[in-house]
């Protein structure tokens, strides 16, 4: 196992970091957001779910071997023609009473715009070592974060309908794979400076964070 340093040091990154720490999940798992509240983080969150596919595509086209399939197979899972994860983000926030068109003609906040944007440049610009990284920072913590997210949608915000909590449900369970898949090849490949490696992550933290600021911080409307 050559790279358990550099694991030790991003899973300590991703834990400081961790989206389950935000005042908007806090206040999310405390039953204090307001309906408003949701249904503009649905509409504008929308963004990260619809691009996290394209920056897999983008990443996919620059890499080759067992990296490739690992992206592959994520990809696959992604857009499974059954049930595409934005699809069923959509199902969600139709849950909340966010239709289509609230989605599509909701101006994209600066921090929505953001996270967006950074993976994009991660994956498409960054050695592929920094945007695996990257990557495994986000999907790490996506399956306690789903836990919860169900958890609070059933007690205080009234979602209990399997689409309602569909694409929750996926990913507490999806990403606990592709965590380990992630994870597996940083110990075994990762190739390149320890510290770019960790700045790209915290960037990639960062970024994640600032899209929940964003929702956070708007106006009531």
């Amino acid at each position: 196992m050559r790279n358990t340093e550099l694991l030790n040091k991003l899973d300590a990154a991703i834990a400081e970091k961790n989206l389950l720490k935000h005042p908007f999940y806090q206040d999310w798992q405390a039953g204090k957001l307001s309906r408003e509240a949701l249904q503009l983080y649905a509409a504008q969150y929308y963004r990260h779910v619809e691009a996290f596919p394209k920056h897999l595509r983008v990443l996919a086209a620059r890499t080759e071997g067992p990296i490739r399939d690992i992206i592959l197979e994520n990809l696959a899972e992604e857009e499974n023609p059954a049930r595409p994860h934005p699809k069923m983000w959509r199902e969600f926030a139709e849950a909340l009473g966010v239709g289509e068109d609230d989605i599509t003609c909701c101006p994209a906040l600066p921090g929505t715009q953001a996270v967006v944007e950074t993976f994009r440049e991660i994956v498409g610009d960054r050695p592929v070592a920094e945007a695996v990284a990257a990557l495994y920072a986000y999907e790490a913590q996506v399956p306690e974060i789903a836990t919860t997210k169900i958890d609070g949608l059933k007690k205080f915000y009234g979602v209990k309908s399997p689409e309602g909590l569909g694409y929750f449900e996926v990913h507490e369970e999806a990403d606990k794979a592709h965590r380990e898949a992630w994870r597996n090849w940083l110990m075994e490949h990762a190739e390149g400076s320890e510290e770019e490696i960790l700045a790209t992550t915290n960037e990639a933290l960062d970024a994640l964070w600032g899209a929940l600021d964003a929702v956070h911080c708007a106006p009531a409307h």
